[in-house]
């Protein structure tokens, strides 16, 4: 499953990359397609845009060199950008787009040293996601207390499987996040 990514949320993904190393726009896009393509769809246009904002915000900077006869940008990030990275690292999460925040910071778990951080990280990310379980389970008892004419079940009826879905689907992360922090707390 894809999900689209805000540019806010590209930008502290770019930032996250840059952390583990150096790199051209070209290079960033293919650590998209190699390891973040399963969380994420993002186009070389949106990168270029995410760079050039960060680069606005004076998060990163480039160092110029010709390699075969072409200029080519190599980005890296600065102290600023570190710290913008790792505060939304440790920062609330946001209902809206919680699943593809999540999968991001856990993809870059790696880079908080502190145990005792990454086990409050995913405590948070589990409360969270079981706070939104509980408000779909909240509209489908709702839902299911409705009198529907005939002709309206029938369409109505497949618009309640996607609720189902989200049911199923956030059951599923709070069961995966609670086996990650158990190995998280089970490491030595």
């Amino acid at each position: 499953m894809f999900f689209y990514i805000t540019i806010r949320n590209m930008e502290n993904i770019i930032l996250g990359l840059l952390i583990l190393q150096k790199m051209t726009i070209y290079e960033l896009n293919a650590n998209f397609k190699q390891g973040l393509s399963l969380i994420y769809a993002a186009s070389y246009g949106s990168l270029q845009h995410g760079v050039k904002k960060l680069l606005e915000k004076g998060l990163i900077k480039f160092r110029e060199t010709v390699q075969n006869g072409r200029n080519k940008k190599i980005y890296q990030i600065k102290d600023s950008g570190r710290k913008v990275f790792f505060d939304w690292m440790v920062a609330e999460l946001p209902l809206n787009n919680l699943e593809t925040i999540i999968l991001s910071k856990i993809y870059f778990l790696g880079l908080i040293e502190d145990k005792n951080t990454i086990i409050f990280m995913i405590e948070e990310m589990i409360k969270k996601t079981e706070s939104v379980e509980n408000n779909l389970k909240m509209l489908d008892s709702e839902l299911s207390e409705l009198s529907l004419p005939e002709e309206s079940l029938k369409i109505a009826k497949y618009q309640f499987k996607t609720l189902d879905y989200g049911i199923m689907a956030h059951s599923s992360a709070i069961q995966w996040l609670k086996e990650l922090l158990q190995e998280i707390k089970n490491e030595t």
